[in-house]
């Protein structure tokens, strides 16, 4: 079992919310954080530096916000997930931040254990969202098409991979969950994205949390 401690950099131009982030992180065993910033200029900096293996960035920050922080750490390294850890409830932030590149979306409100929880799941390369977002989340344009009749089209075991994509399962956590090939989940979640008309896993998990098909 590898022993590299996950490596994390904290953005936030608040010095005592890193300053807690740090103590808190710094305890857990497994985590390193390697940098911290205070603006999008300096978080490029430090993840070019120290590579780290996600960013937890805020959202509100003056001058260049959390979304231009997250374009520039994804620029000058590709390999770090961006976790935005924020006090924003804006509803209009969530589907930019994932554009933007980031692999999940938490509210300061979460507990350790749940930061922690979204920390190892993001590095997995999994997407996290608050539930508090994703249930009120505006829904993503699918076609002319009412949701009842956009379920109707889906086949027994696309309408299991989706509930699944809501739960943030990665394709080889759902292909072991289900006991099917990688192969096969990606196909049925090419279908599921394609009847519904999404872009992406993200806007097919708020679209089924917005139905209430995923808890």
């Amino acid at each position: 079992m590898s022993t590299t401690p996950l490596k994390v950099l904290l953005v936030d131009d608040h010095a005592v919310v890193r300053q807690g982030l740090r103590a808190y992180l710094e305890l857990q065993p497994g985590i390193e954080v390697c940098a911290e910033a205070d603006s999008a200029r300096q978080a490029a900096e430090q993840a070019l530096r120290c590579q780290p293996d996600v960013a937890l960035v805020d959202l509100v920050m003056p001058d260049e916000d959390g979304l231009q922080a997250t374009r520039r750490i994804r620029s000058v390294s590709p390999r770090t997930r961006v976790l935005v850890l924020t006090s924003s409830l804006g509803l209009d932030d969530v589907q930019p931040a994932f554009d933007a590149g980031a692999s999940g979306y938490q509210l300061k409100e979460i507990g350790g254990s749940e930061l922690l929880d979204c920390l190892w799941r993001v590095a997995r390369g999994e997407r996290v969202l608050h539930p508090r977002l994703g249930a009120s989340a505006p829904q993503p344009r699918t076609r002319n098409e009412s949701p009842s009749s956009a379920v109707a089209a889906l086949s027994a075991r696309e309408r299991e991979v989706l509930l699944l994509m809501a739960e943030g399962l990665s394709n080889t956590e759902i292909a072991e969950r289900l006991q099917i090939g990688e192969a096969t989940v990606k196909t049925h979640v090419g279908n599921v994205l394609g009847k519904l008309g999404l872009s992406d896993r993200t806007q097919a998990a708020v679209w089924a949390w917005r139905q209430g098909l995923a808890r």
